[in-house]
């Protein structure tokens, strides 16, 4: 993999990065065998031979592959550089064709300066507020920095609330979400906290049994739009939020 740091504009950092395909190749492998399931007339499930499953979903396999390699080698990228992405890394002008050197440039806002407060006296009262949301109203009251327009529209999209005028009580509540999750993130590196894949199956198994799908389809579908990533950070928040509750009790 190589990387080259580009100037900063209209609020993002960008950073070219190229891979060769011998880098790709197992991702490759894996979308092929992803669609080779597909029903294909003149074939019984699972017995299509792959090269008419890559001729056939050539368009669809490489938009997939595009997205996956710009994620990965983008955060390889992000952490051999040593900047830290604010919210989610967008891949621009992808090149991406099979046997071919894999080039991308990434866009991002960089992650703002946090000041964390002394975590040991965040004053956890008994007045009938659940613990764990005295500690992030403290938080959030202790730390500030800005959070960029178009991340606070990404989290309201996710929750089907895309058309929330700016300054809303939705909006704003969005703003103070990302806040607390950033603010989690720090301490929990700070203080050395960690969730490991185990973590991360186990909720997936616990979602997929709740929405009564598998739990295949559900890591299928979380990984094409960054889900894994965001429960990873909520996991890491939780258990960061567990954390704060038994030093300041």
């Amino acid at each position: 993999m190589r990387w080259e740091n580009c100037n900063s504009n209209n609020g993002y950092h960008r950073i070219n990065v190229e891979a060769e395909w011998s880098e790709l190749s197992d991702d490759y492998d894996r979308i092929v065998a992803e669609y080779a399931k597909a029903r294909v007339p003149g074939f019984r499930p699972g017995k299509v031979p792959r090269k008419i499953i890559e001729n056939r979903f050539q368009k669809e396999i490489f938009d997939d592959l595009s997205q996956r390699a710009a994620q990965r080698i983008g955060g390889e990228a992000l952490r051999e550089v040593g900047i830290e992405a604010l919210g989610n890394v967008e891949a621009e002008e992808i090149e991406c064709s099979k046997g071919r050197v894999f080039k991308a440039m990434l866009r991002f806002h960089l992650l703002p300066e946090i000041n964390l407060p002394d975590i040991n006296s965040l004053n956890i009262d008994d007045g009938g507020i659940d613990p764990r949301d005295q500690i992030s109203l403290r938080l959030l009251e202790f730390v500030s920095f800005d959070i960029p327009e178009k991340l606070v529209k990404d989290e309201l999209a996710l929750d089907g609330l895309g058309d929330a005028e700016p300054g809303s009580p939705e909006c704003k509540a969005a703003g103070e979400r990302i806040k607390l999750m950033l603010i989690l993130k720090k301490i929990a590196r700070q203080e050395g906290i960690e969730i490991d894949d185990a973590d991360v199956k186990d909720r997936i198994a616990k979602k997929a049994k709740e929405f009564g799908t598998t739990i295949k389809s559900l890591r299928q579908e979380l990984e094409k739009g960054g889900g894994i990533q965001r429960l990873r950070d909520m996991l890491i928040a939780e258990s960061t939020l567990e954390y704060l509750m038994g030093k300041n009790r």
